[in-house]
């Protein structure tokens, strides 16, 4: 009974935990589509216009691959990153006609969000 309690106790302890990680939230324009990676990893393998990915704090390695609405043309948009413990960061690709796009941090919340909590919102890697 006691190793029950205490396997309890451990895996509430480790969701109070994971409840601080960070996450990262990428936005484009609803005329464009992108795919992101993350260190090398796909995370969407359907182009969308949002995409937000659960993470742990650290450096991280942002690759968008994304359709500009001016030339319809695929860009590949790369950018490092340090993101924080216990935030949600959120970046923005900017268009500008004749120029590439760019990957422009818009702000930061604290992960206490509704979006934070719901586990459904996030794209995550399938393991295998």
């Amino acid at each position: 009974m006691k190793k029950v309690l205490m396997v309890g106790l451990f895996m509430v302890s480790l969701n109070v935990a994971f409840a601080y990680s960070s996450s990262i939230a990428i936005q484009t324009s609803k005329q464009s589509s992108m795919q992101v990676y993350v260190n090398g990893k796909l995370y969407n393998k359907q182009p969308e216009n949002f995409v937000r990915i659960k993470s742990s704090a650290g450096l991280y390695k942002i690759e968008v691959k994304v359709l500009n609405p001016y030339d319809k043309e695929w860009y590949m948009v790369r950018k490092d990153v340090r993101i924080e413990k216990g935030f949600e960061f959120y970046y923005k690709i900017e268009f500008a006609e004749g120029q590439r796009p760019k990957l422009r941090a818009i702000r930061s919340y604290p992960v206490y969000s509704h979006y934070f909590l719901n586990p459904a919102l996030y794209n995550r890697h399938p393991t295998t």
